[in-house]
């Protein structure tokens, strides 16, 4: 009986093995999601932009992916990581508190 090797779509230990924000690129570039920020940006027209939808985000996504447990944290994460902000598209080397996460406590 012949044995026919199979090539494996998703191999998950490769994904394992890379780096945080390598991980994170993978996800921003595949997440389908423009038709979302553009209805978003179309919302918010020409409103502050103090926090760009974008960013904001992202931001969202790395939550999930680094399993950030509170919006805090991922704001020390922002503070702390020069490449993370970059990545995000934020453009300042500070970030404020976010307003809900004020309101919160």
């Amino acid at each position: 009986m012949a044995i026919i090797p199979q090539q494996t779509l998703f191999v998950w230990n490769e994904i394992e093995n890379l780096g945080d924000l390598e991980r994170l690129r993978l996800v921003i570039e595949y997440m389908p999601d423009e038709e979302l920020m553009e209805k978003l940006e179309k919302e918010r027209k020409n409103g502050r932009d103090d926090y760009p939808v974008r960013a904001m985000w992202n931001a969202i996504l790395a939550g999930v992916v680094y399993q950030h447990i509170s919006v805090e944290s991922l704001r020390r994460e922002l503070s702390r990581n020069g490449q993370l902000r970059i990545m995000y598209g934020f453009h300042t080397t500070k970030t404020k508190k976010y307003r809900g996460e004020r309101r919160r406590k």
